[in-house]
C-alpha cells in the first residue's frame, strides 16, 4: 500500500471514528425526568383551560335563568298595567241613562286596593265583556308549590255589586308570577297608589269603593321581587330579580 493509500484509509477511519458517537447522540431520546416535566406541564395547561370552560357554563346557566324569570315578571306586569289601563271602563255616565255601578255591562273602576291586592273591573280584553280582575299576593297555596306568588283572576262580572261579586270559579282565566318575595322580606310594596299630582296616596292596611279616597288614585306602582329557588352557580346564593313597572288608569 502505498503512502498515499495509507493516509486516505487513515483519514477515513477517523472520521468514521468522529462521526459514530455523534450518531448515537443525536438519535437518543427524553429521559424520565423530562418526559414527567413536559406531563407536568400539559396537566397545568389542560386545568387552566377546563377551569375556564367550567366557568363559561357557569356564567351561561346563571344568565339563562336570569333571563327566564326577568320574562316571567315583565310578562305578568306588561298584563297588569294593561289591566289598571282599561280599569273603570265602560263607565256608568257612558250610557243614557247611566246604569247602576252593579250592571254587568259597566265597570265600576277600583274596587279594592290594599298594599298586596288589587280588585278592579274593566273590560280588560276589549271583548265587549266587563270582568272582575283581581291581582293578590298569595303566601302559601298546598296546592302550588311555586308559591309566594302573585295571582290574577279575571271572570265576567255578574249582576251584583262591585263587592259582591262572585269568588272565581276554578276555570277563572288565571295568571301568576312565581317565586315572589314576601314584602316583608323585600322592603317594599307589591303595589302603592299615586295621585294625579303624583302624590301617594295611604290606603293603610287596605280601602274600598265604599272610601272616597280610593277615586283619588291615578297611578299604580308595581314591585315585583322575584327569589329563585334555583341557586346561583356563580354566586352560590338564591338569584334575585326586581322590577318596577307603572301603571295608569283611563279616568277621561
Amino acid at each position: 500500500m502505498s503512502s498515499q493509500q495509507s493516509v486516505i484509509a487513515g483519514t477515513t477511519a477517523q472520521r468514521c471514528h468522529v462521526l459514530r458517537p455523534r450518531r448515537r447522540s443525536e438519535s437518543r431520546g427524553f429521559t424520565l425526568m423530562e418526559a414527567l416535566v413536559g406531563l407536568l406541564i400539559l396537566t397545568v395547561v389542560t386545568a387552566a383551560i377546563f377551569s375556564e370552560l367550567n366557568q363559561v357554563q357557569k356564567a351561561s346557566a346563571s344568565e339563562a335563568t336570569k333571563l327566564d324569570l326577568t320574562q316571567q315578571a315583565r310578562e305578568f306586569a306588561d298584563q297588569m298595567v294593561r289591566d289598571l289601563h282599561m280599569t273603570g271602563y265602560p263607565r256608568p255616565d257612558m250610557y243614557s241613562p247611566a246604569l247602576a255601578v252593579s250592571n254587568p255591562l259597566v265597570a265600576a273602576g277600583l274596587v279594592k286596593v290594599s298594599p298586596a291586592e288589587i280588585l278592579l273591573e274593566g273590560d280588560v280584553e276589549t271583548s265587549g265583556t266587563v270582568d272582575s280582575v283581581d291581582i293578590q299576593y298569595v303566601a302559601a297555596d298546598p296546592n302550588d308549590p311555586n308559591c309566594p306568588c302573585i295571582r290574577r283572576t279575571e271572570t265576567p262580572k255578574v249582576n251584583a255589586g262591585p263587592l259582591a261579586q262572585p269568588p272565581a270559579p276554578a276555570n277563572a282565566i288565571s295568571t301568576q308570577v312565581e317565586h315572589v318575595m314576601d314584602p316583608g322580606q323585600s322592603g317594599e310594596d307589591l303595589f302603592t297608589f299615586f295621585d294625579k299630582n303624583g302624590n301617594a296616596v295611604n290606603v293603610g292596611a287596605g280601602l274600598d269603593m265604599s272610601n272616597p279616597l280610593i277615586n283619588s288614585i291615578e297611578t299604580v306602582k308595581i314591585n315585583l321581587n322575584l327569589l329563585s329557588p334555583n341557586i346561583d352557580p356563580m354566586t352560590r346564593l338564591p338569584q334575585r330579580i326586581a322590577l318596577s313597572v307603572t301603571g295608569h288608569l283611563n279616568n277621561n
